[in-house]
């Protein structure tokens, strides 16, 4: 049985975006983000933007949009610009691109005329041509020409209108589908993650979803991305993509997109092994009954529930809590703890500046092992792991109320549950031993900081709110997850599927957290034997 590497990406990362005056944003420069997206992950795949805002203003004309409260037209750039922008993106990934550290593949957003959905165009290597064509099947047509592929996203849109219309599709050339972004999930249209970001697009609708394609008799995988605009490539919780390859390398990768070999996450790097019969996802293959399927996950805290479906329909459920405990005194095992940092004041409030955390983990007689980045924005430190000791640091901001400011670290460690533990994050302390740890996680809360900040900012005297709450609002906190060992965050499950089914049948994998976090394996399809 073949095993690959699991590798982690972004696939739609919007570079050269007209600005979003809303947000207070400005376009993000290609080398920039390229520079974010190799401090934490395997490869990134641009996604230059070709379209224009304009802004209908008053006496019926266009203007290149002001930021103002105006009527917003989409169309394409110049092709002036398009080619300089083009050459510069293309020139960028090129000089970024190196083999088994960090990959680049030189891309950009298709939107046509926006009848039929919106593809994010990929190329092995530099020198594809942007093609202005309006619909996606003469986008097809020019693509067959090149070594690229054309990858549909926030595809439960209404079709015809910047959702896709499933019966124009090349399984060549539009190998998978993303089907969660900042937009919501695509997946289906029960609302489990409602396409409700964007008041313009939505809502969602059955007809443009990723299990309508499958319905209708399409090979189409599925991987998660963020649809965001350079701030921060891979944005925790917007969607990550993963890849099975043998090696980190272009050609490598590439042959992986090609066959299938690909998942999508919304933020937690879950690891997920599934084959049909020895055959991993994004696989055909013919099969006589029982078809045999064997599951794998290693997720990032504990799981909750691993789902098989055949045909969109869920046909098994492994229910994972209640199955493991802490394991019992003198036993060693791998744990896995999370360290949240950037809680504290509003946007703008009393004009507080980011802060940047330093922090420390230590297990006495343990080791640590490895990290995962659960980053929102860049300025990240990456962790330095050193025998029973992790050092590392945290950069926090809130620039909106609304969305989440917390960067984090999920540490995985060896060692006893009676090892005695101990965090240090700015100052404060918190010491335990690991299974005092794992009875439920705990606040760091500044508040003597607070205090000192407001008393020398706004003249506010110690202590003398009526109401002492104020003091925990605007502090800065940070949490320390509860840790859980390696019985709560994997999970190995085997069945049999008898089933008579007619001609072909697919199956995958859903797979939930307990914090929330989801993974989709693309499909495996099999073509039934009598």
């Amino acid at each position: 049985m073949k095993t690959f590497q699991i590798y982690w990406g972004e696939s739609h990362d919007n570079t050269y975006q007209f600005p979003n005056h809303r947000a207070g944003h400005s376009p993000t420069h290609i080398s920039t983000a390229l520079e974010r997206a190799a401090s934490h992950l395997d490869f990134y795949a641009a996604a230059y933007y070709t379209a224009q805002a304009d802004a209908f203003e008053e006496g019926g004309h266009l203007a290149e949009s002001s930021g103002k409260h105006q009527l917003i037209f989409e169309g394409w750039k110049s092709d002036e610009r398009l080619d300089a922008e083009w050459c510069e993106v293309q020139e960028a990934t090129r000089q970024a691109n190196d083999p088994g550290r960090f990959v680049t593949f030189p891309g950009y957003e298709w939107q046509g005329d926006g009848s039929s959905g919106d593809h994010n165009v990929f190329a092995l290597q530099e020198g594809l041509p942007i093609f202005r064509v309006q619909r996606v099947a003469d986008l097809y047509s020019a693509l067959r020409e090149h070594e690229a592929i054309a990858i549909p996203h926030h595809v439960a849109y209404c079709p015809g209108v910047r959702g896709r219309d499933w019966s124009v599709y090349d399984e060549a050339l539009s190998p998978f589908c993303e089907i969660y972004s900042i937009h919501g999930c695509s997946e289906i249209d029960d609302e489990w993650v409602g396409m409700r970001s964007n008041s313009h697009m939505g809502p969602s609708s059955y007809p443009g979803t990723w299990q309508a394609a499958l319905d209708q008799g399409h090979r189409l995988g599925c991987v998660c991305s963020t649809d965001n605009w350079g701030e921060m490539p891979g944005h925790f919780g917007n969607g990550r993509m993963a890849v099975l390859a043998e090696e980190l390398t272009r050609e490598s990768l590439w042959n992986a997109f090609r066959q299938r070999r690909v998942y999508g996450v919304t933020g937690d790097r879950i690891e997920l092994d599934f084959r049909v019969n020895g055959a991993p996802m994004g696989s055909h293959i013919s099969a006589r009954r029982p078809r045999q399927i064997e599951v794998s996950v290693s997720g990032s805290t504990e799981l909750d529930r691993i789902e098989l479906l055949r045909n969109g329909r869920v046909i098994a459920t492994h229910c994972h809590q209640g199955t493991w405990e802490l394991p019992s005194a003198g036993k060693r095992t791998r744990f896995k703890v999370r360290i949240e940092a950037g809680w504290g004041p509003r946007p703008n409030e009393m004009d507080i500046p980011n802060r940047q955390w330093q922090g420390q983990l230590a297990v006495e007689g343990g080791r640590l092992i490895g990290s995962e980045p659960c980053w929102i924005s860049p300025g990240q430190g990456t962790p330095l792991l050193q025998g029973d000791k992790a050092t590392f640091s945290l950069n926090s901001s809130i620039k909106d109320v609304q969305q989440p400011s917390q960067n984090a670290d999920v540490f995985e460690f060896e060692a006893e549950s009676a090892s005695p533990m101990r965090i240090i994050m700015d100052g404060l302390e918190e010491n335990g031993t690991v299974a005092e740890f794992a009875h439920g996680s705990r606040e760091m809360w500044f508040r003597e900081d607070c205090v000192e900040m407001l008393q020398e900012l706004a003249g506010l005297q110690p202590d003398s709110p009526e109401r002492q709450d104020i003091y925990h609002h605007i502090a800065h906190k940070a949490k320390i997850h509860r840790p859980v060992p390696l019985a709560a965050y994997t999970a190995e499950c085997q069945w049999e599927d008898d089933a008579q089914v007619q001609g072909e049948a697919h199956y995958r994998i859903r797979v939930e957290q307990r914090n929330g976090h989801r993974a989709w394996s693309s499909p495996i399809w099999v073509t039934l034997e009598d």
